[in-house]
């Protein structure tokens, strides 16, 4: 590992510097070549301020031979190749040395003209043309030249660099990570504490900063290795007490659930008791008044009866809604038990290997990489269980100690049937909410709404749909004027005209054999009319569903405000 990094470090530096030399001896070059070509433009234009009046005069006197002789002399000077005079009446009057007669050979030469110029009597003609010839071979091998010397330059260059840095790559990183790699190897991790990493000359370099972090690592791995084995030790005795609560209360609210149902058995003897009277009255006119009064005594019990049922319905609810809470957070405990056994065994393992010096760098890695996973997974499962117990909370509290405030009523439904979920998992049926504005905020009694969605819900899963049939339930909330409307509409089986004319009378119900109380419909009929002052009607058919409508005002303090101040 440690080659391999000095060979790549190695092998990116020399391969930048190798480009950057590269790039400058272009660089080089091209200069070198403008410079050579300025030369020769240099050249010409010398010859050009030489020669041009002598040229001129010659070929305005037909002088031809005088104009070659001319003609030779500049091919003497250096850098040119050919000379070519023209006249406005003959092509070419002269033409000597080498010009680019060639097509070809065009791109190896560099012309220059200029205008041979009569003056006389203030008046100057133009009576021809002269163009220099120059070969680009005297460039090129000035710029060969050149670039001989950089390429030397540069091979030499790059062997000093190539050998200094192994050198250095030797001195700063190779040796002291084989030290470190050793002391690594070494590290105990019975006791982590004092094993201590001691390979940097300079704390303040990189290799100082990696010491710092490695040691520090090992601390922090000691300390977490002692906090997760309190954790998990807090962990199991918290789990243990808080399953030891749930079950007491378990096992009291199913007491009280069998006291409910003695306590409906007798109201309903009650009931036929009552009808016996009726009729035996309607026989004894002579005692009428008697009767009377025993009958109105009868019905005040019969309605305090009914008010201590309607109470014990809102305990049996909220006993089922502990029960359903209980099942969903042995799911998350399960999950963080597991994980808390697995992370031991993980840890014990790892220990094992650095005990026997077969800790390897994959070993470390998967040991990370797990940790992560591992405590995502118990973060994940508490967080789960914290959410079931704070909805379970809210509803539980609202619905023990009543009051009126303002909350979001969406969010609260939300709430109700997170709490409900162990029977909505086990249903097919969907459920959909739907709001003309979300968050609605609205004054009233939360834990009455909370006992109106769970009697809906229940209600709807027991007589709505068979066992495993599939369904779809809408929740639809909007607001007119200062009222609040809920929709709660089912495509189930619907209801019968009888069903519907009784559906919210006490102790009506169509399932008593599976353990149907009839006082779910009553309790939310008696909390919209008498408590929020609202109102509830209920429209069904067989085979086409049933829609439910409450209608209550969003602000129901003012309402109650309006009444005591014989507003309303």
């Amino acid at each position: 590992m440690v080659r391999s990094l000095s060979i790549k470090l190695l092998a990116i530096v020399l391969t930048v510097y190798f480009i950057l030399a590269i790039l400058v001896t272009a660089v080089h070059v091209y200069i070198e070549y403008l410079h050579a070509q300025n030369e020769v433009y240099r050249v010409v234009e010398a010859s050009q301020n030489n020669f041009k009046h002598k040229l001129a005069f010659d070929l305005v006197n037909e002088d031809y031979e005088q104009l070659k002789i001319s003609a030779k002399s500049i091919l003497g000077l250096p850098h040119i190749s050919g000379v070519v005079i023209t006249s406005g009446q003959t092509d070419n009057i002269v033409s000597v040395g080498t010009i680019s007669n060639d097509t070809g050979q065009e791109d190896n030469f560099i012309s220059h003209s200029f205008p041979l110029l009569n003056t006389s009597k203030n008046t100057t003609t133009e009576i021809g043309t002269i163009t220099f010839y120059s070969n680009k071979d005297f460039i090129i091998n000035n710029v060969q030249h050149s670039l001989f010397l950089l390429l030397v330059n540069a091979a030499i260059n790059i062997a000093a660099v190539f050998i200094l840095i192994s050198v250095a790559f030797k001195l700063l990183l190779s040796t002291p990570l084989k030290k470190l790699t050793t002391q690594v190897s070494k590290i105990n991790p019975s006791d982590l504490d004092s094993s201590t990493i001691t390979v940097a000359r300079n704390h303040e370099d990189e290799l100082g900063t990696l010491q710092k972090a490695l040691n520090a690592m090992i601390s922090k791995t000691s300390e977490t290795i002692n906090s997760l084995d309190a954790a998990n030790k807090n962990l199991e005795y918290t789990i243990e007490e808080k399953t030891d609560e749930l079950n007491k209360t378990i096992a009291q609210l199913n007491e009280q659930h069998s006291k409910l149902e003695d306590e409906i058995d007798v109201r309903q003897k009650s009931e036929k008791e009552l009808e016996c009277s009726l009729g035996n009255l309607q026989n004894a006119q002579s005692k009428l008044i008697e009767s009377e009064k025993e009958l109105e005594k009868s019905l005040n019990d019969l309605q305090i009866a009914q008010s201590q049922l309607i109470e014990s319905e809102k305990m049996a609810a909220l006993g089922r809604l502990v029960a359903g809470v209980a099942h969903e957070i042995n799911t998350p405990v399960g999950l963080s038990l597991t994980g808390i056994s697995h992370f031991q065994t993980t840890v014990q393992e790892i220990a094992r290997l650095f005990e026997e010096g077969e800790l390897e760098e994959s070993d470390f890695t998967r040991f990370i990489n797990e940790s992560q996973e591992l405590s995502t997974t118990i973060q994940n499962s508490l967080q789960r269980a914290a959410d079931l117990i704070r909805s379970f909370k809210l509803v539980a509290v609202d619905q023990s100690a009543e009051q009126i405030r303002q909350f979001d009523i969406i969010q609260y439904l939300n709430e109700t049937m997170m709490s409900l979920k162990n029977k909505l998992k086990q249903s097919k049926v969907v459920f959909v909410v739907n709001t003309q504005s979300d968050p609605l905020i609205i004054n009233n009694y939360p834990g009455s709404w909370a006992q109106i969605f769970t009697n809906f819900i229940q209600n709807t899963l027991i007589h709505a749909y068979d066992v495993q049939s599939e369904g779809k339930v809408e929740l639809n909330f909007y607001t007119k004027d200062s009222r609040l409307i809920f929709e709660f509409i089912d495509d189930g089986k619907g209801m019968s005209t009888e069903s519907i004319d009784k559906i919210f009378e006490p102790f009506y119900t169509t399932n008593r054999a599976n353990g149907g109380s009839g006082l779910g419909m009553n309790v939310v009929f008696n909390i919209v009319q008498q408590k929020m002052f609202g109102t509830i009607s209920v429209e069904s058919q067989i085979n086409e569903g049933t829609k439910f409508v409450i209608n209550v005002p969003i602000d129901i303090q003012s309402k109650l405000e309006g009444d005591e101040n014989g507003l309303i």
